[in-house]
């Protein structure tokens, strides 16, 4: 368990973003029992797909990470540089409204 949420981080440290989330795959985040250590690694995760260009996998793994521990995300520099980039982004701003309605 352990090692497969640090194999994550480290590719995603190393800007390997299909590896990080080749790695995320193999690991169920349910499997963390810590919740603030779960929300961490799907940061990561969610680095990983942003990383790709997979905004739709990065908003929804941001979104599982809140869930998992608000309080770790909120204060989460990854998270609120992520989430700006992505409000910035016009047209996916508008598609994430028009799915919302």
């Amino acid at each position: 368990m352990g090692q497969g949420a640090h194999a994550v981080t480290v590719a995603v440290e190393l800007q390997k973003s299909g590896e990080a989330v080749r790695q995320a795959n193999r690991l169920d985040p349910a499997a963390i029992p810590s919740k603030p250590r779960r929300a961490r690694h799907l940061i990561d995760v969610a680095r990983g797909h942003y990383g790709k260009g997979d905004n739709e996998a990065t908003v929804a793994t941001l979104r599982q990470a809140y869930e998992s521990a608000p309080e770790t995300i909120r204060f989460n520099g990854y998270v609120r540089q992520i989430t700006l980039d992505l409000l910035t982004d016009r047209a996916l701003c508008e598609a994430m409204c028009m799915t919302s309605r």
